[in-house]
């Protein structure tokens, strides 16, 4: 078992300052971004003996959020409309205002690795679905499954995943818990694992291999930080090489060198944000003005706005929900936790004509996939950030009609629902819950996934339609948000890209 949690990093990790401008680095692959996809896909690729290079923008700042706030500030700024506008008006830099510390777009090496809460479900088949309102995955469960598999062993989960995900079944859990599987009519019951603390950070935590167990900066990837992307030159449908920078230490930073990186196949994996703007700069893969659009999430209300007065569950019931055994709160011995959700069905779904959601045992806070608008979506700031004299983000959050709908049917079917078991529930109608919503954490579309290549930015593959040799990695290339946390599915499509591109290099 990985020892998981690293406590120095590797010298391997170098600085971009160190790195003379006009200086040309050759690889294989070359990933832009340090977050869970980008680390996933690098330390695959490295593990088949290919050549990696992992950029980074920010410079060694570890997890000191409040220390890469100044360098947030300068480079991530932009404007941000819509709904915005009123619910989180400084979500470029400091998202979750109401939260202390504010994060979400983290510049530090990790990512939001290094503050995710390691909430994990394979996305359900429904999720991948074409269906009135979503335009359908062009990968169907059964050929994410192979991958879910293996991101499983990755993030040191409990139990095998076997050929549908048998350690997420609701039965198994309550086998598990000495616990029973509630019935409530229109639902399914369904089980989120929580990854140990020692491999939630994906920077700092180790990884088995056959040479021991190691982070990504202790492996042969060449880990650079401080090294940001300013733009992807590209001609004739293939990307010859990146232009990239670092900053000098002065306050504010100021440009101290720039070089070039030529590889065989680019990773993007920025962020639904990110990697918008870096194609939106570098005008790549925008053939039919795709990037940037259906910005989503899941859409999440600050406050308990469905109220449970009266219990319907027994004990046994409860504790399922509750991720508990009959000694109270379960973790395995790799820390591993795991709670339970009511969702609607896929029946449900199909016949009700709404995006999914769920519902806590007794909390209240509303939780829903958005559904996707082509007007939510992000473009360029007239405003350049003061460093690199780049355009800012300019970032526009808008709801649909179809997004009440959601909330207004899947509300009174948990009413009726539950009222059939004892219970008492009340809710909140939508303008209130609406003025009140946040993203959440979880940035998704903006390149998503098609066939065709007028409909969406990358194919099934994740490469970019109109250039061979650039891929994106990351929830931006989901084509809808289906209702599971993302990032163990980024994991998941980081591993499935990886297996591509090792076959596609030979």
């Amino acid at each position: 078992m990985a020892r998981g949690l690293a406590i120095i990093f590797a010298i391997m990790i170098r600085d971009g300052r160190d790195i003379p401008t006009g200086t040309v680095l050759s690889t294989q692959v070359c990933v832009i971004g340090s977050g869970p996809a980008g680390i996933t896909a690098a330390w695959e690729l490295q593990k088949a003996g290919i050549r990696v290079i992992l950029i980074e923008g920010s410079r060694d700042v570890g997890s000191n959020y409040q220390a890469s706030w100044p360098d947030k500030f300068l480079l991530y700024n932009g404007e941000a409309t819509g709904l915005f506008a009123t619910n989180e008006p400084d979500f470029l830099v400091l998202p979750m205002s109401t939260h202390d510390p504010a994060w979400e777009r983290e510049r530090v090496y990790g990512g939001t690795s290094t503050h995710w809460g390691g909430q994990s479900r394979p996305e359900d088949p429904i999720d991948l679905e074409q269906r009135p309102g979503f335009p359908g995955w062009p990968v169907t469960r059964d050929d994410l499954d192979p991958y879910y598999a293996l991101a499983s062993k990755l993030c040191v989960l409990h139990g095998d995943y076997g050929l549908n995900g048998d350690n997420f079944r609701s039965d198994y859990w309550a086998g598990i818990l000495q616990a029973q599987v509630p019935t409530l009519d229109g639902f399914d019951v369904e089980m989120y694992q929580y990854l140990g603390a020692n491999y939630l950070n994906f920077a700092a935590r180790t990884f088995q291999s056959e040479k021991g167990e190691m982070t990504i900066g202790e492996s042969d990837a060449d880990v650079i930080l401080n090294a940001s992307l300013l733009t992807i030159d590209h001609q004739q449908g293939s990307v010859s090489c990146l232009q990239v920078a670092s900053m000098d230490t002065s306050v504010p930073p100021q440009p101290a060198t720039q070089f070039t990186i030529k590889a065989d196949a680019y990773v993007l994996a920025c962020g639904a944000v990110a990697n918008a703007r870096q194609l939106l700069l570098s005008n790549a893969g925008n053939d039919y003005d795709q990037v940037g659009r259906y910005f989503m999430c899941h859409a999440l209300s600050q406050g308990q706005v469905i109220q449970t007065q009266k219990s319907y569950l027994n004990d046994a019931q409860a504790r399922l929900m509750q991720g508990h055994s009959p000694n109270g709160s379960w973790r395995d011995e790799n820390g591993v936790a795991v709670s339970g959700r009511f969702i609607p069905s896929a029946e449900t779904t199909r016949n009700l004509g709404i995006g999914r959601c769920w519902f806590w045992y007794i909390y209240g806070q509303y939780y829903f996939e958005v559904t996707p608008n082509p007007d939510s979506r992000i473009t360029l700031s007239d405003s350049v950030d003061p460093v690199f004299q780049q355009p800012q983000t300019s970032i526009d959050w808008q709801l649909s009609p179809a997004d009440e709908q959601t909330y207004d049917k899947t509300t009174a079917l948990f009413k009726a629902s539950v009222s059939s078991l004892g219970g008492v529930v009340s809710s909140y109608p939508w303008e209130f819950v609406k003025s009140q919503l946040i993203v959440n954490g979880h940035h998704i579309g903006t390149t998503r996934m098609s066939n065709d290549p007028a409909l969406g930015v990358v194919d099934k593959n994740l490469k970019v339609h109109s250039l061979d040799n650039l891929y994106v990695a990351g929830s931006s290339v989901f084509p809808s948000a289906g209702i599971s946390n993302p990032t163990f599915t980024i994991i998941t499509l980081s591993i499935r890209l990886a297996d591509h591109l090792k076959k596609a290099l030979g």
